[in-house]
């Protein structure tokens, strides 16, 4: 079964923070839902649906929580420390609006880790916190370049 995961994004390395059974409860939950809120479907997971995805994002069509949701799910992402119990409550709030019946959705217990991680103590190489969508491998994998080409959710200078 494949698996969500976060981590700590060190300078160059990860720490594994928290394991989700069930990879379908992260990304594929909030790609279902944005695409049956905003494009009226369900598309095939990649493709065309992808793009049409971070077409809302680029129109700037989404909400906050849901924005955040999104670039959670993109590779390389991270959330900064000091933004964590903001993330936490977008978290929160997204994971209470995708919620199905019968359906996998890991975004509340994501946001509980996010609060865990906000108050824990962390190296000083920590930077902020990436969610890893499925076990199946990632771009941080055996790639020195992924801790160079990492983006912050939030922007640097925004002190919220």
């Amino acid at each position: 079964m494949s698996t969500s995961d976060l981590y700590i994004v060190n300078g160059k390395s990860l720490t594994h923070l928290a394991e989700f059974d069930n990879g379908w409860g992260s990304g594929p939950a909030c790609w279902d839902h944005l695409s049956e809120k905003y494009l009226g479907d369900r598309d095939p997971l990649g493709g065309k649906r992808s793009e049409k995805l971070w077409d809302l994002f680029d129109e700037g069509r989404l909400q906050g929580h849901e924005m955040l949701a999104l670039m959670m799910t993109r590779e390389l992402s991270y959330i900064p420390l000091k933004n964590l119990k903001d993330a936490a409550e977008a978290c929160d709030q997204f994971g209470q609006e995708c919620q199905k019946e019968g359906e996998v959705n890991h975004w509340p217990a994501i946001a509980e880790q996010l609060r865990k991680a906000a108050t824990m103590k962390h190296n000083r190489h920590a930077r902020g916190v990436c969610l890893v969508c499925t076990s199946s491998g990632t771009d941080w994998e055996d790639d020195t370049e992924a801790f160079q080409k990492a983006w912050p959710i939030f922007k640097e200078d925004d002190d919220s």
